[in-house]
Parts: structure tokens; sequence; C-alpha cells
């Protein structure tokens, strides 16, 4: 598959780059700003940023192609959309690795690379080189038929900060709301019979004084929040988010709890398999169901491990974004195929 193709070039040029000594890698870690200066970050899987930046980014008109293999398949298709919580998952395949795990009648659409982008929030969106992707693969791609869209969480920590009221924080909730629905009104209106499963996030891991300028300054920005601070805004963008939902088009999802669940905070003394089970959250009855300790953050082990040093603060490891669409599946998607099936059966 052209993804995997593309992600073998990404283990390549990283093998290449893991010679680089320790103290220079610490030394490139303090010099990271923004997505755009982790250039030299490698990850556990040997995936290096700035392969994935050029790759979002590249005109290279044979990206934007069926592979043979989605060629030659006669199931429907899901394109992963969205900010990093997309990226990565695009990146791991994790989408594609859980399909195969539930034997799912659906096949991901592998050129979502080119409909994702690190860092970006909602309000930059709409006119982006992926936005106009997404519309252009809507357009050609007939079995194209559910989207799984990850937007929100750069827009709410751009503004948001410890000290804001209850009031001020259901402003920016409701500011996000708008921004998501404008962009699934884009897409449904080019395709109403379109399925998108808006997704949310899990527990985070920011920290004081983080190796990474870049997760720093967020935190920093945010007045430096404690998980029981942090984590409550999370799930309240969550509830809110999940009102855009209308059980016909529009789906939503969390995960929140998720990672701690798997791998426990044993770092906060709290050991695996002891909270709430993903079964349990966010389920298609009640996708507001939170899992997890909302007071803890999500274990260092769920994290990417970044140069082998250093733990990312917001994004979970190719193992956990597995766990994360198989809980997408069991208790959201597979539940809207079926609904489909039905309808399509009368």
């Amino acid at each position: 598959m052209k993804s995997h193709i593309v992600i073998a070039a990404l283990l390549i040029s990283a093998v290449f780059q893991m010679g680089c000594s320790k103290d220079s890698d610490e030394k490139k870690s303090n010099e990271i700003h923004s997505y755009t200066d982790l250039t030299d970050l490698v990850d556990e899987n040997y995936i290096a940023m700035d392969q994935i930046e050029k790759a979002q980014n590249s005109d290279d008109p044979s990206m934007d192609i069926e592979d043979h293999v989605e060629i030659m398949s006669k199931k429907d298709k899901i394109l992963i959309v969205g900010d990093s919580w997309a990226s990565f998952p695009c990146v791991y395949n994790s989408m594609g690795k859980m399909i195969r795990d539930v034997d799912a009648d659906i096949i991901e659409d592998n050129r979502c690379l080119r409909t994702t982008k690190l860092g970006v929030a909602g309000f930059e969106w709409i006119g982006s080189k992926q936005d106009l992707k997404v519309i252009e693969f809507l357009k050609t791609t007939p079995r194209l038929k559910y989207l799984y869209l990850s937007m929100g969480g750069n827009d709410l920590m751009a503004v948001w900060n410890k000290d804001f009221t209850t009031e001020q924080e259901t402003a920016v909730y409701q500011e996000i709301n708008i921004t998501v629905q404008k962009i699934m009104d884009r897409y449904l209106t080019v395709r109403p019979d379109l399925k998108i499963i808006l997704t949310g996030y899990d527990y985070p891991n920011f920290k004081p004084n983080h190796k990474f300028p870049l997760y720093r300054k967020i935190f920093e920005r945010m007045r430096s929040p404690t998980p029981a601070r942090l984590n409550p805004v999370l799930a309240g963008l969550a509830r809110s988010m999940m009102k855009l939902a209308d059980g016909r088009n529009i789906f939503y999802i969390q995960h929140m709890g998720v990672a701690q669940y798997y791998d426990g905070v044993k770092e906060h003394g709290l050991d695996e398999e002891t909270t709430l089970s993903p079964n349990q959250i966010s389920t298609w009855q009640n996708p507001g169901a939170m899992g997890g300790n909302i007071n803890l953050p999500s274990s260092n082990k769920s994290m990417i491990n970044w140069l082998f040093l250093v733990r990312d603060a917001f994004h979970l490891n190719t193992r956990m974004y597995r766990k994360v669409m198989r809980h997408t599946y069991d208790n959201l998607l597979s539940h809207v195929l079926e609904q489909d099936r039905l309808a399509s059966s009368k």
C-alpha cells in the first residue's frame, strides 16, 4: 500500500539519523519550538517527524491516487482526517491494523497523509491544502463513505489557561463547536450520505520543564495546569462536542481513560486494568462516559517515546493508538456499519 511505502521511507530515513549521540539528541530536543522544528526527532518505531511533514506537504500527485489494494476492493472506505491525533494513527496505520484485527467489512483510505496535518487548529483548517484534498477525495471516490475526524484540541490549548472561569470555558467550547460544525457541513454538502466519526482525545501528560520547548511553551501558555485542572476541561470539551452528533451523519466518541486502563499510571500508583473498561467508556448509548482517574495524566508508558529519551506530552504511541482505534470500532464504528447494513437491506 502507498501509505506503507511512505512509512518504510520514514523508517529508512530515521535509521540513518539514529547515529547521533545522546548528547546531540538532547541538544536538539532543547531547540524544538514548533512541529516544524521537529526535524531530527525519531520515535521508537524509527519514524522521523520531518519526513511526516514532508509527506503531508508534498505536491506529488501520485500520493492522491488509490493504491492497487484499494482499487481492487469492493468494500466501502474510511478516511482519517484532521490534526495530529489523526496524523499519528495515519502514520502508524492504526486504523488499517485494527480493521484487520476485527476483520471489519470496510477498508482504510491510505491517502490520509494528504488529509491530516500536525498541530492544525480548526480555525485554520477550512481552505487548507488538507481540507481541499478531503473534498477532492469525496468527489472522486464514491466508496469513500466514512470519515474519522479529529479536531478541536489545538483550538482549546491555543486560548485556554487554568485561570479561565466556567463561563469563559463554555464560550471557548461553543466557538470550537461552531468551527467544527462548519468543517463537517462542508463535507456533508459534497456528500450528504457521508458518515462522520468525530473523535475526541485521551488524557495528556504535560509536566513542568519538558525537554521539548514545544510542549513547555504550550504548558506555560496554559499557566502550568495540573492534570486535575486540565483533564476536566478536556472532558468539558468532549461533552460539548458530543452535542454535534445527530445519530444520522455525525457520531461522537472520546477516549478518556483508555490508556490508563491498559497501562495504568504506575508513576502515580495506579495499576493497569483497575479503572473503567474501554467497553464502558464513550459507548454507543452513552458517548459522554469517561474512564480512568481524571485527576491523573496518561502514563509515560502510553506516550510516544522520542529519541528513546523523552516521552510526548499529548500523543500516544503506536501500540496505544491501535487500542484507540479498536475502542472506536467496538463502541461506535461497528454500530454505524451495522446501522448502514440494515438500512441498505431494506
